[in-house]
C-alpha cells in the first residue's frame, strides 16, 4: 500500500485556504489533464459559476467535481468537508460527530452524516488491503473472554495463529509472528 504525503495542519490550511482552492484540487483529482466529458468524452466546456457545474459544449450534459464522492449533492462547503476529513482522518481515537459539530460549526445532524460517510469511505478503502509480513500492534487481545473469566489486562487469552513478541522500537508494542511467516 503506497503511503500518502502527510500535511500538517499549517501546509493543509495554506493548500486548501478558500472554497475555490479547494473546487480546484477536487478537479485536478477528477481530471488531471483536462477536462473531458464522462458522457461523449468531448474535451470542451462551460463553467456554470451559479451551481459550480462543468457544461459540455457538445453534448450539454452537466458534471460536477463531487459527483460520485461522499460530497454528492451535499449543500455543505468544500472547505467544511476537506476539514471534517482531516479531523477524522488525523485523530488516533476517533471523532465524535458532536466535536465535528463544535469544531466546524455545522449541526449536529450535518455532522454526524458526515461523519457516517467518511467512516464509510474510509472502510471501503481499508476492506483492499491485506495484512502480511511482520504486523505490529499496540495492546490487543484476541478471541472471546473465557466464561466467568478476567477480560482486558492480564486476559488468559493466547494469541490466534501465532506468537506475540516484544518489539525493540517501544517497550509497550508488539509484533505478531505467525506461522506463515517463519517458513
Amino acid at each position: 500500500m503506497a503511503q500518502q504525503e502527510g500535511l500538517t495542519l499549517l501546509q493543509f490550511q495554506k493548500k486548501f485556504s478558500s472554497e475555490e482552492a479547494c473546487h480546484q484540487h477536487m478537479f485536478e483529482q477528477r481530471w488531471p489533464k483536462e477536462f473531458c466529458c464522462p458522457k461523449c468524452q468531448h474535451q470542451e466546456y462551460y463553467f456554470i459559476e451559479k451551481r459550480k457545474l462543468f457544461q459540455c459544449k457538445g453534448c450539454k450534459h452537466q458534471a460536477s467535481v463531487t459527483a460520485g464522492t461522499i460530497m454528492h449533492k451535499s449543500h455543505t462547503p468544500l472547505l467544511v468537508w476537506f476539514w471534517a476529513i482531516l479531523l477524522v482522518a488525523h485523530d488516533k481515537h476517533g471523532v465524535s460527530a458532536a466535536l465535528l459539530s463544535r469544531e466546524l460549526e455545522v449541526s449536529y445532524p450535518t455532522a454526524w452524516l458526515m461523519l457516517q460517510k467518511i467512516r464509510n469511505a474510509m472502510g471501503d478503502r481499508d476492506a483492499n488491503y491485506k495484512l502480511a509480513g511482520l504486523v505490529e500492534l499496540d495492546e490487543a487481545f484476541f478471541g472471546a473472554p473465557t466464561e466467568g473469566g478476567k477480560r482486558g489486562r492480564g486476559t488468559e487469552q493466547t494469541g490466534s495463529g501465532g506468537r506475540i513478541a516484544p518489539t525493540r522500537r517501544w517497550p509497550r508494542k508488539a509484533t505478531i509472528i505467525s506461522p506463515s511467516n517463519l517458513t
